[in-house]
C-alpha cells in the first residue's frame, strides 16, 4: 500500500473517531441540560411552596393577634 493510501486511511479513521466522539458528547450535553432544567424546576417549586407556607403562617398569626385584641 502506498503512503498516500495509508495517510487517507489514517485521516478517515481520525475523522470517523471525531464524529463519533462529537455525537456522544452532544448527546451527553443534551441529557445534562435536561437534568439541570428539571433540577431548576424542582428548586423553584420548593421555593414557591416555602413562600406559600410562610404566607399561610403569617395569616394565621394575624388572625390570632386579632383574637387577642378582642
Amino acid at each position: 500500500m502506498s503512503e498516500l493510501g495509508i495517510a487517507l486511511i489514517a485521516a478517515g479513521a481520525a475523522i470517523a473517531g471525531s464524529v463519533a466522539t462529537g455525537w456522544f458528547t452532544r448527546n451527553a450535553g443534551i441529557r445534562q441540560a435536561e437534568a439541570a432544567r428539571r433540577a431548576g424546576e424542582r428548586q423553584a417549586d420548593a421555593l414557591l411552596e416555602t413562600v406559600r407556607m410562610t404566607l399561610q403562617e403569617q395569616a394565621a398569626v394575624r388572625v390570632l393577634a386579632l383574637r387577642r385584641q378582642t
